[in-house]
């Protein structure tokens, strides 16, 4: 398991950050109606892990998160593999804000999961 050995996103190349900013731009609306309803307030969200497997991708989805000002508590490690139904993580932040990052944030674990898989 690589991360036994040190920091998995220092196997990422430097451009990765400018790649999540790149994918929030494209996913995000010019107007966020979602976020208008829901407002500023703080909420946590919890991740669930459905489908037995390995998790993977923790950077990605932590920099999604830490450029929209929320905080990720992971309660498994990346390459570790678990059963259903497991919480892997609790994001915090404004809830606006994590609505914006939930799909590129998910989309992007489950691809790098199900690869690892």
């Amino acid at each position: 398991m690589a991360a036994e050995y040190g920091t998995v996103s220092h196997l990422l190349p430097p451009t990765y950050k400018r790649m999540v900013s790149a994918w929030l731009e494209e996913d995000c609306p010019s107007f966020d109606y979602g976020g208008f309803v829901v407002g500023e307030g703080v909420k946590e969200a919890r991740l669930l892990g459905k489908s037995p497997g390995m998790l993977a991708g923790v950077p990605f989805f932590d920099e999604v998160f830490r450029q929209l000002d929320c905080t990720v508590e992971w309660h498994i490690r990346e390459g570790e593999i678990f059963e259903p139904i497991k919480h892997c993580a609790t994001v915090r932040g404004p809830i606006r804000k994590i609505l914006l990052g939930e799909r590129v944030a998910l989309n992007t674990l489950a691809r790098c999961s199900g690869i690892a898989t």
